[in-house]
């Protein structure tokens, strides 16, 4: 039985959890689809949000005007954006004028700085401007450039580092054009430069720089160009330009540029009312036009939201362990039940076999001799036996059916009220003339009432008072004890182990000193099925050579 047990526990394990994994994972995968999606949704407002915010950015801000005419975003302004773009490393900000098509702000080529400045005339407070990679590309060739980035990716032997410095340059508005740019050897604790430390030196072309101020720097280590910046390494985000015009031209979109990797872009067009003074004419202008808004943020979807991924599923996990480890134990009762029950009717059914064995071979007998013709009071003997055989079957089969019932999961209770102790009363009038000198003694006070199943409760307590008289000793009195709800039956009996103890409720289940009383060991164990299926507490006990039961409904 432990065998079979174990086998069935492994299998029911088994199979819950492999039908909970199955399950987890389809309901896990269920949600990271859904995540991912609603993540892909909340990136593609972001950018729609970006875009609202370079808007207010934009009707907040001044324009400045060169005396070309054109419109340039400030270098305060383009710092504005450039926080806006920084809110994440891959993401790019455009701001195109669309009547000449150029590139007024674009947050993956240009920075904004702080600049030292003098001039011939002497030093003037510092001031901000950006830089352009582009244009600072523009004018270097492409020797100076490898030489340039070669030398910022060394170190000098005597330790320090190298930076590119700005040392000549002109505004134009507010970029700043370098026309000279030098190579220094720095400490970290160097504030200021000489001439030493300068390694080499690389000047720019100088177109564009007619009738304009040119700064010198004052040496100040303020005056660097951003390594990250002149290597591309910092700046080098132009989603935008890898995408198609008629992909530019939608106003918001997600494409796939990876797997699970999005690069969203959105778009918009901008009208801007601007005044800007005219220093020619000495008055304002109205300069209110139309700007193009471009914003794109490259992310990958597991990136930005795969720890909540990974925290669902092993919240998901968790709760399908929970309700497995649940539903084992539930299954596993009711398996385990079951498989009892049958094992217990396997049991009943072998026993059941046995003793009818005895009986019919009895009869079988006894049948045999009457064939002979047998007469007289040997026959009348004979038919006797054999009706005496077949009772003792009638009864065996009563008790199994009354058994099976009482297993039975649909077996309901009549329950009505009535006095305990006239129901005793009324089950000693069958045993008011007992063998071998046994007699009764019946005692009880009040006249309490129960509810329960009546003619249950008969059974077993005829049961009982049966049993006690089967089993004990001759000339010997057994005390029937009825007290409020609870009834005690003792008798003389001889001894009996601690282990016959734990057995005598067990079906078919017989003591070798009692074997050669009649029986079949079912009257205890119909007692126990009744008293349990009313929830009564009851136990067995042996005390100073009496048998003693005890029950307290």
């Amino acid at each position: 039985m432990e065998q079979r047990l174990k086998k069935q526990r492994g299998r029911l394990i088994l199979r819950v959890t492999l039908i909970l994994f199955a399950v987890w994972m389809a309901v896990s995968a269920t949600y990271c689809v859904i995540r991912l999606r609603r993540e892909k949704s909340d990136l593609q407002s972001d950018t729609l949000s970006a875009l609202s915010k370079a808007k207010q950015i934009l009707s907040l801000s001044e324009m400045g005007m060169g005396t070309s005419s054109r419109l340039y975003i400030s270098s305060y302004n383009l710092l504005y954006f450039k926080d806006l773009a920084d809110d994440n490393t891959d993401t790019q900000l455009i701001i195109i004028d669309p009547d000449s098509n150029r590139i007024i702000a674009d947050t993956a080529y240009k920075t904004d700085v702080r600049y030292s400045l003098e001039t011939e005339q002497g030093t003037f407070p510092d001031d901000f401007g950006y830089l352009d990679y582009r244009t600072i590309r523009g004018l270097l060739n492409d020797a100076q450039y490898e030489r340039i980035v070669t030398l910022l990716h060394s170190r000098p032997e005597d330790g320090g580092s190298y930076e590119l410095v700005c040392t000549r340059f002109y505004y134009a508005v507010d970029e700043i054009i370098p026309l000279e740019l030098s190579v220094m050897r720095v400490r970290n604790s160097d504030d200021r430069f000489d001439d030493g430390q300068m390694i080499e030196t690389f000047a720019l072309s100088q177109t564009g720089a007619k009738d304009k101020t040119v700064y010198h720097n004052a040496r100040s280590r303020i005056n660097i160009v951003p390594k990250e910046f002149f290597l591309n390494t910092d700046c080098n985000r132009d989603f935008i330009s890898a995408l198609t015009q008629e992909q530019r031209e939608r106003n918001a979109a997600a494409f796939s540029v990876g797997h699970l990797e999005y690069v969203f872009y959105s778009s918009e067009y901008y009208y801007l009312d601007a005044f800007v003074y005219n220093e020619k004419s000495g008055a304002y202008e109205n300069r209110s036009k139309l700007y193009l808004l471009q914003y794109a943020k490259k992310a990958g979807l597991f990136a930005s939201c795969g720890r909540e991924l990974w925290w669902g599923t092993v919240v998901i996990g968790g709760f399908f362990f929970v309700i497995g480890l649940i539903l084992c134990l539930m299954i596993w009762k009711t398996i385990k039940m079951q498989l009892i029950q049958e094992q217990k009717r396997l049991d009943l059914t072998n026993a059941l076999a046995h003793d009818i064995k005895t009986p019919l071979f009895v009869i079988s007998g006894y049948a045999y001799s009457l064939k002979e013709n047998i007469d007289g009071d040997e026959r009348d003997s004979y038919l006797d036996k054999i009706i005496g055989q077949t009772e003792q079957i009638n009864g065996l089969v009563h008790k199994m059916l009354n058994l099976s019932k009482l297993d039975s999961c649909s077996m309901t209770l009549n329950r009505t009220e009535f006095a305990l102790s006239g129901l005793v009363k009324e089950i000693l009038e069958d045993y008011k003339s007992l063998p071998e000198g046994k007699t009764i003694v019946y005692s009880g006070s009040g006249d309490a009432t129960i509810t329960a199943d009546r003619e249950l409760i008969r059974t077993a307590l005829q049961n009982l008072t049966e049993n006690a008289v089967k089993y004990s000793t001759a000339g010997s009195v057994i005390a029937i004890d009825v007290t409020e709800k609870t009834v005690s039956i003792s008798n003389p009996s001889e001894a009996i182990s601690k282990a016959d103890l734990k057995k005598i409720w067990q079906p078919y289940f017989r003591m070798d000193k009692s074997r050669h009383k009649k029986g079949n060991g079912l009257g205890l164990y119909i007692v126990k099925s009744i008293l349990d299926l009313h929830s009564v507490r009851y136990d067995m006990s042996y005390k100073d050579g009496n048998m003693v039961f005890r029950a307290e409904f």
